[in-house]
């Protein structure tokens, strides 16, 4: 399993309301308990939601990490 296939895995377990978004709570606290300090969480949050609405779709997830929408 490649990097990137890890990566779109970890989205869907941390998208714990399965409705195909990771809201900030969801982002927070799954990232919390891996044990990401909040200033580097709250980077990371500014840095996956692209357009500042608060959600993340798989769609912004994937620009983030180098991901190819279509891959």
């Amino acid at each position: 399993m490649s990097n990137k296939d890890i990566l779109i895995r970890l989205f869907h377990k941390l998208d714990v309301s399965g409705d195909g978004v990771l809201s900030r709570d969801e982002l927070s606290e799954g990232l919390r308990r891996a044990g990401v300090s909040p200033t580097v969480l709250q980077k990371l949050i500014d840095r996956l939601d692209l357009n500042a609405d608060g959600i993340v779709t798989l769609s912004e997830y994937k620009t983030a990490i180098g991901v190819n929408n279509n891959e």
